[in-house]
């Protein structure tokens, strides 16, 4: 035990150190590995092991010789962050359809496109390579790539069930691992969207924070001190299986590869089956139309009891909605953040989110390049 202890402290420091020397670089750059180490009170040895490292994984670069000030001694290599020195590419596999991203260190998109969906490996990889020679980007100068999908995905990519795409224990992060020479990783959809949020968008960078995807069906993903929780099963953030005791009572519970509970009266689905869609009947709701006030009043209830119990829970700083139904609920959410509020004491900013459907893309960069920069770095002797 005290081994294993020994061995876990020790990968602490080393992913500590790791992330004092990247960030020093980034506020300090031009900066030589001594002058880092200097900085850090580090051995001019571990930053230099940690440096090559970083440098390897192009999260650093090297800029060119610098003459000490004093003009004594060798010239020093100097060091910073260049965003564009690799990019990520982002990709979320829905039931038909694929969002395709190319992004530089910084998030800043070089290319997007919308597919046809398919549950192919190769016609997957082949949409990557394509889209790489459209832009002249070579495969060396990729810095790696994040893979959402609909469905339960265990630590190591693989896809427990992805209904939507026909996918069941699926390896799909090791099969498309082969057809790349960087690394690949793949998560579930709703988790890569709220990292997406988080980002880039309505979660400004929120270490607690809850997001809601409200779309065909409802699901969330749940953030905490910035790290996302999963679940024994790959499976917390399950909120369309809540229920409330009148649902008991009325002998309506779950049934896993159901609709569940709350999902039944929540999603995009849920308020189809009224007529019409969900964004005409936020529409008509807007315009004050009898029909639609008492449905959305009643979605408001529903909704606003699942945010709140979430809250009094979890004690998010911020819960973003998302999904393809949050973009038509504008006209509501106000009376949401007042619902919420008078059910729970505990205060959660509630928001919209505003990436839309670039959020999972997005957030499958961040994913993938969260997971290659945490990696151990192992210092050299």
């Amino acid at each position: 035990m005290k081994k294993n202890g020994n061995i876990g402290h020790l990968e602490l420091i080393r992913r500590i150190n790791r992330t004092l020397v990247m960030n020093t670089v980034k506020e300090k750059q031009p900066i030589s590995r001594a002058q880092v180490a200097k900085i850090l009170n580090l051995s001019k040895t571990t930053v230099s092991a940690i440096v090559d490292e970083l440098i390897k994984k192009k999260l650093l670069v090297e800029f060119g010789d610098c003459a000490s000030l004093s003009r004594v001694g060798r010239p020093s290599m100097m060091l910073g962050f260049n965003p564009k020195s690799a990019y990520c590419i982002g990709m979320d596999i829905g039931g038909t359809k694929i969002y395709l991203l190319i992004a530089d260190l910084d998030g800043e998109i070089v290319y997007e496109e919308k597919i046809p969906s398919t549950n192919q490996i190769q016609e997957l990889a082949d949409l990557v390579k394509t889209a790489l020679a459209k832009n002249g980007i070579r495969e060396d100068n990729i810095f790696g790539m994040g893979i959402g999908v609909p469905g339960i995905v265990m630590d190591n990519g693989t896809v427990v069930r992805a209904k939507a795409l026909g996918w069941n224990q699926f390896p799909l992060q090791e099969m498309m691992g082969r057809e790349f020479s960087f690394p690949v990783y793949v998560g579930n959809d709703v988790n890569l969207a709220a990292l997406g949020e988080r980002w880039l968008g309505s979660g400004e960078q929120t270490d607690d924070m809850l997001f809601i995807a409200l779309g065909t069906g409802i699901g969330s993903a749940i953030v905490c001190d910035g790290q996302l929780i999963n679940g024994c099963q790959g499976r917390a953030g399950e909120i369309g299986y809540y229920l409330e005791s009148r649902d008991v009572e009325n002998g309506i519970i779950n049934h896993l590869g159901k609709q569940g509970v709350l999902e039944s009266k929540c999603s995009g689905t849920a308020l189809d089956q009224f007529g019409g869609s969900a964004e005409e009947l936020f529409l008509e709701y807007s315009k004050g139309s009898q029909g639609a006030v008492e449905i959305m009043e009643r979605f408001v209830r529903d909704f606003s009891v699942a945010i709140a119990n979430s809250i009094s829970l979890l004690n998010p700083a911020r819960v973003v909605i998302g999904g393809g139904v949050s973009e038509s609920m504008g006209v509501v959410i106000y009376r949401i953040r007042e619902e919420v509020g008078r059910l729970t004491p505990i205060h959660a900013e509630i928001c919209l989110a505003t990436l839309g459907a670039k959020a999972g893309a997005l957030g499958a960069i961040n994913f993938a390049s969260t997971l290659i920069e945490q990696q151990d770095i192992q210092i050299r002797k």
